[in-house]
């Protein structure tokens, strides 16, 4: 009955996103939010990126009606009998959910803008950073164990801004943000079930459904995009609420839960971190796009787009499915579940490096 819940909460933003996501590609055709093909541009006719409007809509539309119904008793009934207590103490964390919609809200504006206009990489990142300080300003701050309020600040703006442009980055493919943002919400919600986080739990599911309702349009083939008005939302909510989640408490066995975020969203640190060490090596600007990344990298190894990105939905399942274990594992499990998750990613790095070498040799000779 609690599972069914949620999947109710993510039935609901599914169906909404399916209503909305075709509006907002009209409404992005009519404003001129439109993605012309190009230079190192997949797609061959211009296609709106107005999606993350239908996503955006989706998800705040299912928050709210839910809370509707919930304060006006017309569905309390249905509620399960462990989640009614915890439905009182809404109240109490109001202003951290409050800080966390306005950030989010303020990046999918910033991504509007940016989808309209191209924003400049310092504008945006200030813009990042602004979205950071809501969550500071209502403790919601990343401790990790460390004595400093100052740390704890640095850290969390630091997580924020890269996650946000983490899952700006991955939208390079038809599908790919959208399906492993998808991906870590469904681990979120399930390292919020064994918390017993029913919010988080909810907030997640709604998620979850309204990134499924987008796929319907934008995966394999693409009748739009999400856009940066979507790929920074979804960052946002996603770097954001999972500083929220409870993942160390009184009993556990090991302080390694706390790397579990890292973990859940590896893919997306993994493609940002790894496509940047490729442009400062390069010489190039950080912040200029380019065909370096993760998914570009498969499809040079021989895999078609699709299955580039089906690849990597099965990458971030894998490693983010080992972080829902470690609130049960002692050490030595702990330990290795993190090597396991080191190893995903080097098997990948090799395979990456033994192909490029061959392509290297082929050239020359």
């Amino acid at each position: 009955m609690l599972d069914l819940t949620y999947i109710i909460v993510a039935a609901q933003a599914f169906v909404l996103a399916l209503l909305l996501v075709p509006v907002a590609r009209r409404i992005g055709l009519a404003a001129g939010l439109v993605d012309r093909p190009g230079g190192r541009k997949l797609h061959a006719a211009p296609t709106a990126r107005s999606g993350g409007m239908g996503i955006f809509v989706a998800f705040f539309a299912t928050i709210l009606l839910d809370i509707i119904l919930i304060k006006s008793r017309l569905v309390l009934s249905f509620v399960p009998a462990d989640i009614q207590p915890f439905l009182h103490n809404i109240p109490y964390i109001s202003d951290r959910i409050l800080a966390l919609f306005l950030g989010a809200t303020l990046m999918f504006v910033t991504g509007l803008a940016d989808d309209r206009w191209d924003l400049s990489p310092r504008l945006k990142l200030a813009l990042q950073i602004a979205a950071a300080l809501p969550l500071i300003a209502t403790g919601i701050v990343i401790k990790a164990f460390l004595p400093s309020p100052v740390l704890w600040w640095i850290l969390t703006i630091g997580w924020v801004v890269l996650l946000t442009n983490a899952f700006n980055f991955l939208d390079n493919m038809n599908g790919l943000s959208a399906g492993v943002a998808a991906i870590a919400a469904l681990n979120f919600y399930l390292i919020s079930r064994v918390g017993g986080e029913y919010f988080m739990m909810g907030l997640f599911a709604a998620l979850f459904g309204a990134l499924l309702g987008f796929l319907r349009y934008n995966f394999p083939r693409a009748q739009l995009f999400m856009g940066d008005s979507g790929s920074l939302f979804t960052g946002y909510l996603l770097a954001g609420s999972s500083i929220m989640v409870t993942y160390y408490q009184p009993g556990t066995p090991t302080h390694l839960p706390v790397v579990a975020p890292i973990l859940v969203l590896g893919v997306p640190l993994f493609d940002a971190l790894s496509v940047m060490y490729i442009r400062w090596r390069n010489g190039a600007p950080l912040m200029q796009g380019d065909r370096n990344h993760f998914s570009h990298r498969l499809v040079a190894l021989g895999f078609s787009t699709t299955q580039a990105v089906l690849f990597i939905y099965l990458v971030a399942m894998c490693v983010g499915l080992g972080a829902v274990y470690l609130r049960w594992l002692p050490w030595v499990g702990s330990i290795l579940v993190l090597v396991q998750t080191v190893l995903y990613f080097l098997i990948i790095y090799l395979l990456e490096r033994t192909a490029q070498k061959k392509l290297s040799n082929g050239e020359r000779n």
